[in-house]
């Protein structure tokens, strides 16, 4: 099937690329990236080629290794033979090597080096849309309209046509202006007390609202909102709203991209697809009750129930769902790296699952880069077998230089200067 994007990226850096095209396909964006969509036993280059033909864009993941593959090198040839928009996403502090360089000088690029990446991600996904829609030929994907709302069409009006409704809109000028004019003068405000309110309220009486706010600074706003009403996107939309507060998701909203945390997550964080990951609906939708929380130094993701959230550094607002399964006692789930939030404390003790430890780069031996991928470099330095367990790291000071090896089956990178690093107990 055609894709929207076609991921290219060197084999160190799958974990970002993966990242990627999770965000990328929440975002309404189909992404092509070959550690998924390769089929078993099929020829692994026609399957790139056949990829690349049928797919929108091309999204490179640029970094020191992509410089030196010529798996990547020839697949932006490919792409640009093809007419096919490039888009660069550099993730690591390098320029790109002169045989990319001739193929993406003029390419869009975006940087992202500082975590978490998805922070950078959504104008990648907006301009892969634009550029798709534009360019898209027949057997070739368009992104799916993303579901903040529907695309809003130009007004590309005739000239006769722009000029009839500029008439229209003099001449319903004029009719207001006379009929304002018209209108009685209100009656002059009585310094008499006022009459009693009656029993019955508007609300509950059936009448209509006032069009407007009343100016009164002691107006207490209603906040009576009844639990079938739809969830907003974010219960950061009003961070003064009381909780625990309910309402029902519906399918679409679980589709909501953006989910930072686990168990815990931001308080701007797609409010039913968190409920979905925390598992207190399904994909279908549901009714939802969510608490208000105070900050926190460090939210990590996971996946669940189909869901991929984000690891994100310290923000002041965080929520929690009502009937949600405690999460399980000891330390929490480790996040990707330690570059997270390099204000975060240390020792800090965490547990990697068995996935973690299979997934991502790590740069150097012993000692580590901070944007390594913690629990993979733990797996490496001999701190936990395969299958995971809990670590406690340590940041250090940066280094001009960092060896790789190869230990426990893991190959480690060697790197240049890095302002932070990490160790292991």
């Amino acid at each position: 099937m055609a894709k929207t994007a076609f991921i290219s990226y060197a084999s160190e850096d799958e974990s970002v690329a993966g990242t990627i095209s999770a965000y990328l396909e929440q975002s309404g964006v189909s992404c092509w990236i070959a550690s998924r969509d390769v089929r078993p036993g099929a020829d692994y280059g026609a399957e790139i080629i056949d990829a690349i033909e049928t797919s929108a864009s091309l999204v490179l993941v640029l970094s020191e290794h992509a410089n030196s593959s010529e798996f990547v090198k020839r697949e932006v040839e490919r792409a640009v033979s093809k007419g096919k928009p490039i888009f660069s996403v550099r993730v690591r502090e390098v320029v790109p090597s002169k045989s990319l360089e001739l193929f993406i000088s003029s390419a869009e690029w975006i940087d992202a080096l500082q975590p978490p990446i998805e922070q950078y991600l959504g104008r990648l996904a907006d301009s892969i849309r634009s550029a798709a829609m534009v360019n898209a030929s027949p057997g070739i994907a368009r992104p799916a309209v993303p579901p903040s709302g529907p695309v809003v069409p130009r007004l590309d009006f005739q000239r006769p046509v722009m000029i009839g409704l500029g008439l229209a809109v003099i001449i319903l000028s004029v009719l207001l202006a006379r009929s304002m004019m018209s209108r009685p003068a209100l009656p002059a405000a009585s310094s008499a007390p006022s009459a009693p309110a009656p029993a019955a309220s508007a609300a509950s009486s059936g009448a209509a609202a006032p069009d407007s706010v009343p100016a009164d600074p002691g107006v207490v706003l209603s906040s009576d909102i009844r639990a079938t009403d739809p969830c907003p996107r974010s219960l950061s939309i009003n961070r003064e709203m009381p909780t625990p507060f309910t309402c029902t998701c519906s399918a679409q909203a679980t589709t909501e991209p953006g989910v930072y945390g686990t168990d815990v997550y931001t308080d701007d964080s797609g409010l039913c697809r968190s409920a979905l990951h925390v598992g207190v609906i399904s994909s279908q939708g549901g009714s939802i009750t969510v608490v208000r929380g105070t900050g926190r130094p460090l939210f990590v993701g996971s996946t669940r129930n189909g869901v991929q959230s984000f690891d994100y550094p310290a923000s002041q607002y965080s929520m929690e769902f009502k009937g949600a399964a405690p999460p399980p006692p000891g330390p929490g789930l480790c996040p990707g790296n330690l570059a997270v939030n390099r204000e975060l404390p240390t020792p800090f003790t965490c547990r990697c699952s068995a996935e973690a430890t299979q997934s991502g780069g790590a740069y150097g031996t012993d000692v580590y880069t901070d944007d390594s991928a913690m629990c993979r470099a733990a797996f490496h330095a001999g701190k936990i077998p395969l299958t995971g367990g809990t670590i406690t790291v340590l940041r250090g000071a940066g280094r001009a230089l960092y060896v790789g090896s190869t230990r426990n089956g893991v190959q480690t990178f060697d790197y240049g200067a890095s302002r932070s690093s990490i160790t292991f107990r």
